[in-house]
């Protein structure tokens, strides 16, 4: 505890013979035995007595890890608090703290009580027919990482100001109807850390009587959905729900209404998916939310805060949340309208998250990550985009910085950006594609195909020494498909070139298919003859 960190400075050596054992220093008042092998039991109470007939005025005994099995009574002193944690206390004597009546703090965590052992005799102070004098002053109480599987219904009964109650790392598994009469008893608690109990479930009215509860850990339990018992709950402030198997988070499944809650951490839940529409629409005062390191989650609705009001249903209104923390999730959306205050905000954290950098997220560079950068540039590292693919491993701050506008996809979900080969080499394809198709039409016109049919060699002989000049042929004009018969031959020697050029070293390239073919089209005409005789085409 904080309160007796301080404890090596001005030790003053005593009478006692316990302060020859063990540290005592006088200034802060601490009697120190941490690490100390006192043995199974505890000091005597005679040894007690004459610590306190010094000049000695303890209120602070730490009997951390000292070897402790059994603790018997302690005498009359001024002690405030008393850790006894990290030792092997199995027994404690009945009335064993009533000399202790200013005892404010009692830290039992860390041993081997069970619940036969703890009973509500230990915590019984002095009787008398008379007066009735229970530890009235005992606000804190730590049973942690014990071997209780369940509680005495009575526990309780001598600790009428128990404000703070720690059971977290015993193996109750189920808060049964004893343990539970127990801790509704305790009206005055105002902390409860249940966390660790292997809890599958909370007992609906567990809350009930306690009213004045404001912290709340349910932490590391086996929480398969958000418990209906947080419903009387109805003051709670503080609440973690972090480790625990909870699928999802959604209409049905939310929260309740929970006015006074501030902080929430949704942490550490390997299971969550998602958190839909309405799952924090109860915790209309969040300022803190914890939603992190959840590794298959890649759903948090944009209406997962929004509330319509209370007095005007057609007014929307969010929490009033100053620090988000949404890192290390497999989010890859963020909705603007998932809060609206994003610029009074002190602390925005989502980093190591797989974004994708489209225009959906386009907000994020243009508004979330400026505001990030003037409140808390140490957190703008490890923000980067994991989609689309050309974009992946990118940093969004520096595609801020750059200005750079992100694309929508299309319908399909393609993003247009990856298209332009594709775009180029359609394009390039219809180019290529419209002249020679009218080039082998015209040559179909021509009877060039003739060459492939069953033609007699005498007709290559005269079609080649025609005299009729290929200029007089073409001086009618000749239209095929609305493209002229001189296109056509130009565009037959650029196909000559090319596939001269690129096609003979991939194909067998037939050059004498090709003068048969260009005789059959330059027919009957004497300058075609005269081309083609000598290869000039």
């Amino acid at each position: 505890p904080t309160d007796v960190e301080n404890i090596s400075k001005n030790e003053t050596p005593l009478t006692s013979k316990l302060c020859v054992e063990c540290s005592c220093n006088k200034d802060a008042g601490v009697f120190d035995c941490r690490t100390k092998q006192v043995g199974p039991n505890s000091f005597s109470l005679e040894e007690w007595q004459s610590l306190s007939k010094s000049d000695f005025d303890v209120q602070s005994i730490l009997l951390v890890s000292s070897g402790l099995e059994a603790v018997s009574r302690f005498s009359p002193m001024n002690v405030t608090l008393l850790d006894l944690s990290h030792n092997e206390i199995a027994t404690i004597e009945a009335s064993c703290f009533a000399n202790l009546t200013l005892l404010e703090v009692l830290d039992l965590s860390h041993n081997r009580l069970n619940s036969e052992a703890l009973n509500p005799d230990v915590f019984a102070g002095h009787y008398s027919t008379i007066q009735y004098k229970p530890l009235k002053n005992l606000r804190v109480l730590r049973l942690g990482a014990n071997e209780l599987h369940s509680l005495n219904p009575d526990l309780f009964e001598h600790l009428p100001v128990l404000e703070e109650l720690s059971l977290e790392l015993n193996p109750f598994k189920v808060i049964d109807q004893q343990s539970e009469i127990a801790i509704a008893s305790i009206d005055r608690l105002v902390s409860l850390d249940l966390s660790y109990m292997e809890l599958e479930d909370i007992p609906k009215y567990l809350f009930h009587t306690p009213r004045g509860l404001r912290y709340l850990n349910l932490t590391g339990n086996l929480l398969q959905q958000v418990p209906a018992a947080l419903s009387y709950a109805t003051n709670l402030t503080w609440l973690s729900i972090d480790e625990n198997p909870i699928h999802s988070i959604v209409v049905g499944a939310e929260f309740p209404q929970m006015k006074q809650l501030t902080f929430l951490s949704l942490s550490y839940m390997s299971q969550l998916k998602v958190i839909g529409r309405g799952a924090f629409r109860g915790l209309e005062a969040l300022q803190e939310v914890h939603i992190t390191n959840n590794p298959h989650l890649t759903l948090l609705h944009g209406q997962a805060f929004l509330r319509n009001d209370t007095n005007n249903p057609e007014r929307l209104e969010w929490p009033p949340v100053k620090r988000l923390y949404l890192h290390n999730n497999n989010i890859s959306y963020l909705d603007a309208q998932l809060l609206v205050q994003w610029d009074a905000m002190e602390v925005i954290d989502i980093r190591a998250n797989p974004w994708a950098c489209d225009c959906s997220n386009r907000w994020l560079l243009l508004s979330l990550l400026p505001i990030i950068e003037r409140t808390t540039p140490a957190i703008l590292n490890n923000i980067n985009c994991k989609s689309p693919e050309q974009m992946a491993g990118l940093s969004m701050v520096d595609l801020e910085h750059k200005h750079t506008r992100m694309r929508c996809p299309d319908e399909a979900g393609n993003n247009p950006s990856n298209d332009g080969t594709l775009l180029m080499g359609l394009l390039i394809g219809v180019l290529l594609a419209i002249p020679l198709t009218a080039s082998v039409w015209c040559l179909y016109k021509r009877g060039c195909f003739g060459l492939f049919g069953s033609a007699q060699p005498a007709a290559y002989s005269r079609a080649f020494y025609s005299t009729t000049t290929l200029n007089k042929e073409l001086e009618g004009e000749c239209w095929v498909g609305g493209i002229s018969t001189h296109f056509c031959l130009k565009f037959g020697i650029l196909l000559w070139i090319c596939l001269r050029n690129f096609g003979a070293q991939r194909w067998s390239f037939d050059n004498g298919l090709y003068l048969r073919l260009m005789h059959q089209c330059c027919k009957p005409s004497i300058n075609g003859t005269k081309w083609c005789s000598e290869g000039r085409i």
